[in-house]
């Protein structure tokens, strides 16, 4: 994801939530609502869904979606949340010794 993409989700996020806290009873109760059916979700990646579709009952990636037999929608529009990103200690230990043993031929080259 860009950084000029996650600085409008970011922004997005915020003025979604104060409008939602500041504004009426009734879009205040509609969020909770919202809230109960995906408790699942974190909080701000549960206000981003609202915010993007405040009828939106289930999510789920591309694949996800053809794993259930549904198909998405030529035209229909991703709704965007911010996904952990996960790593593998071990690939990365592996990946950090490798880049380590490079730098230390490369230092002794340069000494030769």
């Amino acid at each position: 994801m860009e950084n000029n993409t996650l600085d409008n989700i970011t922004k997005k996020l915020e003025q979604g939530i104060k409008d939602i806290m500041t504004g009426s009873d009734s879009q205040y109760k509609e969020w909770l609502k919202f809230i109960s059916s995906f408790h699942t979700y974190s909080f701000n990646n549960a206000m981003l869904i609202f915010l993007q579709n405040p009828n939106a009952t289930l999510v789920k990636g591309y694949k996800d979606w053809r794993k259930l037999g549904r198909y998405v929608k030529k035209g229909e529009k991703a709704i965007k949340i911010l996904a952990p990103i996960i790593s593998n200690k071990k690939e990365k230990s592996k990946e950090e010794k490798r880049k380590n043993k490079k730098k230390r031929k490369m230092k002794k080259k340069r000494m030769n």
